[in-house]
């Protein structure tokens, strides 16, 4: 415990004051596998009754699990690495919040800088600053016990500063056991006096775009993960731009939700995955108004984006990030700010202002984005569900207001095509790394950190695969998350890309009973054969008290945007 040596300051283990600094800064979810060199972290843990720990089954999964809270919450939450192996563990899903801009805290340990710098043979010794130094905004290697409240303190603002991100800092065993003397102020410093506030649209640019929106006839607009980072504001404040210049709306992948997929104005969800009007949308559209969005390759209609042979589009992009603007495409015009706030100066810059966009564009549009739904065949293949009519009959099972993971390949895009988004941050899906078994572990953190809703996961078998021992951990801490498998037994994408190139090799997943899996972890099971009997099935698992796995057997059927997915990435510059 603290040595209270005096009114200004106290000494503590380097363990103690991290721990003291996240609980004074409110960061409560705590994920990872008990270890030996992070003991003395874990100490200061078990004397902290207001930070929650969760132990998982692989640190991955703990990666996943503070991915989920960010991505549901827009708070931060800790991950946890052991030297050596559990660090590259953790590392190997970090990668997601890396490439989708979440903002995460890892802390891994290692072993006693003595023996490590340069390397004597320790075991699992490894250079944690250098192997995380590529997939995070910010890594640190502490080497003085008395600099760690600085340390956490940057870690945090470069978290959530800017593009979000994960940070890392990786704290030797002799600074997290060691005791050191700290200032009580800087133990107890508050997050506003280390995080500025977010910017603002300067006025002349926001005049810009007021212009270009005067003179557009088939004006679109793209909303992303940085809208739904912004808040609530930002949404509602969204859907009343749209109104007002009354043309069509799509949000990213990270965006699910930001547009209600209900809304007449909104064309699809997931990029180029909601359908040809969207793909129609982006390459017709004479002015691309995108905001909080980085232009991944959900969005490349054509493979990478090459706007050349389209110089009358204009294109204005708004991100908190300066660096974003202009990353993918050259742009009209670039705006950094918060979303919220440019938006709120739009409309305000919008008043009294006429508008006139082409009075058929998007009625057009809209009538291309129901025709497409409506010719989805969802009829059973030999015998088997379609997975498209598996992904409709659980949807109307789901509220709006519930929460839902997307895993797996061909899943997420049958998912995405029948699980409405009507309210942000209730759909998530990990398109940036597209990391298999991200799906399980981020629902059971969203089921701890929003213990008053719904949560459910539904994923393929491959990928339920890479991390369905977390149903343990499911056991273990109550956690009920409703898992739904599209389960067709092989790795469906990879099989029907190589039979399209006359060979197959290790796609076959067949033989697995997954309800069984989940009956032995001490969870509910069952296996869905029929259509017919999906909503007995669902009835049950929502009634049932602990997590549920529900082994859905489907036929392999290609999304209709499969195509446009292969060539995002197949063209080259």
């Amino acid at each position: 415990m603290p040595d209270h040596d005096d009114l200004t300051h106290v000494s503590m283990t380097g363990a103690e004051a991290v721990v003291h600094i996240l609980r004074h800064l409110r960061i409560t979810e705590v994920f990872g596998l008990a270890s030996g060199k992070l003991s003395p972290l874990f100490k200061a843990l078990f004397a902290c009754d207001d930070m929650r720990f969760t132990g998982v089954r692989h640190e991955a999964s703990a990666a996943f699990m503070a991915s989920g809270i960010a991505a549901s919450t827009g708070r931060i939450a800790l991950c946890l690495g052991e030297t050596g192996p559990g660090g590259l563990n953790l590392l190997s899903a970090l990668g997601g919040a890396w490439a989708n801009h979440l903002p995460v805290l890892a802390i891994t340990s290692s072993n006693p800088s003595a023996i490590m710098h340069p390397h004597r043979g320790g075991f699992s010794s490894t250079d944690n600053e250098a192997l995380y130094r590529r997939l995070t905004k910010w890594t640190c290697r502490a080497s003085i016990g008395e600099r760690l409240p600085e340390l956490v303190h940057r870690a945090l603002r470069e978290a959530l500063s800017g593009r979000p991100g994960p940070v890392h800092l990786d704290i030797p065993a002799e600074i997290l056991g060691g005791t050191f003397r700290y200032s009580r102020a800087e133990l107890d410093a508050p997050m506003a006096s280390f995080m500025g506030r977010p910017p603002a649209p300067h006025a002349q640019d926001v005049a810009q775009v007021v212009d270009l929106l005067r003179n557009a006839k088939r004006p679109l607009i793209v909303a992303g993960g940085g809208v739904a980072r912004s808040g609530p504001e930002a949404c509602t404040r969204l859907v009343a731009l749209l109104e007002r210049i009354g043309c069509p709306g799509l949000t990213t992948q990270m965006g699910l939700g930001v547009i209600p997929q209900d809304h007449t104005l909104c064309l699809g969800q997931g990029g180029f995955v909601g359908g040809p009007a969207v793909v129609e949308a982006m390459q017709q559209a004479d002015l691309v108004l995108a905001l909080g969005c980085r232009f991944s390759s959900f969005m490349w209609v054509d493979g990478p984006p090459k706007w050349d042979d389209r110089p009358a589009r204009k294109l204005v992009q708004i991100d908190i990030d300066p660096a974003a603007l202009g990353q993918t495409l050259p742009l009209t015009l670039g705006l950094t700010s918060d979303a919220a706030l440019a938006l709120e100066a739009l409309l305000e810059a919008l008043t009294d202002i006429e508008l006139a966009p082409d009075a058929d564009w998007l009625p057009g549009l809209v009538a291309k984005r129901d025709s497409a739904r409506a010719a989805i065949p969802l009829a059973d293949i030999d015998g088997q569900m379609h997975p498209g009519a598996l992904a409709q009959g659980v949807a109307r099972h789901i509220r709006s207001d519930d929460l839902v993971t997307f895993d797996g390949g061909h899943t997420s895009f049958w998912s995405n095509e029948f699980t409405p988004a009507l309210s942000y941050s209730t759909r998530f899906h990990e398109p940036g790394m597209s990391h298999l078994g991200f799906g399980l572990p981020a629902a059971l953190a969203m089921a701890r950190a929003h213990p008053d809703r719904r949560v459910f996961c539904l994923t393929g078998d491959g990928a339920f695969g890479f991390t369905l021992q977390e149903l343990d951990t499911a056991r273990r801490y109550g956690i009920k998350v409703i898992t739904v498998i599209h389960n067709n037994a092989s790795w469906g994408v990879i099989r029907a890309a190589q039979r399209k190139n006359g060979f197959e090799i290790g796609t076959d997943l067949e033989g697995t009973d997954y309800a069984a899996i989940a009956r032995a972890f001490g969870c509910h099971g069952e296996r869905l054969e029929r259509a017919e009997d999906l909503d007995a099935v669902m009835a049950r698992a929502l009634a049932a008290e602990t997590s549920v796995v529900i082994d859905a057997q489907v036929a392999w059927a290609p999304h209709p945007m499969f195509p446009t997915f292969g060539r995002s990435t197949a063209h080259r510059l």
